[in-house]
């Protein structure tokens, strides 16, 4: 799934909204869907913060290896973001809490630009099924078929 969206606040539930409406239609368990929703809307609205120029930003979301990964991509402005590091900021601080709550609740955070060229986030989060869950038989099934179609052509001239 790829939206390209508008440089806007309004843009931030829509976004939360789409991805946690097709998780949920796959069956993923309310828990991770609400992490995997938290986690995106930091991401969007660092993105609304610090992108640059650019009217339009891209949220990029797919689900591989009982896994769904997302990336948040904007042009850049010039500001370096950078990954979290120890601590906190202090309570007075109005910024630098995003990328903390992101890390706490999801896996394999990563931010890759210089802010010059843009920035993207990258976060990855295990999936979790309901039981009976479409998705999970959909891609337990994937996985499970070969990456090109087999046949012995060989077998068709012989008799």
């Amino acid at each position: 799934m790829v939206l390209s969206l508008p440089r806007d606040a309004a843009s931030v539930p829509v976004s939360r909204q789409v991805l946690d409406g097709c998780l949920g239609i796959l069956g993923v368990t309310p828990e991770t869907r609400t992490d995997i929703t938290l986690a995106l809307s930091e991401a969007c609205a660092n993105v609304i913060q610090h992108a640059g120029t650019d009217d339009e930003y891209e949220v990029r979301a797919c689900v591989t290896d009982g896994r769904c990964v997302i990336e948040v991509v904007n042009a850049g402005n010039g500001a370096k973001v950078t990954a979290p590091s120890g601590g906190f900021p202090p309570p007075g601080a109005e910024h630098g809490r995003g990328l903390k709550i992101m890390d706490a609740v999801v896996e394999n955070l990563s931010l890759t630009g210089n802010g010059r060229e843009g920035t993207t986030v990258h976060f990855e989060k295990h999936l979790e099924w309901l039981p009976g869950a479409a998705g999970e038989f959909l891609f337990k099934e994937a996985s499970t078929l070969p990456a090109e179609p087999v046949l012995d052509v060989d077998s068709h001239h012989r008799s």
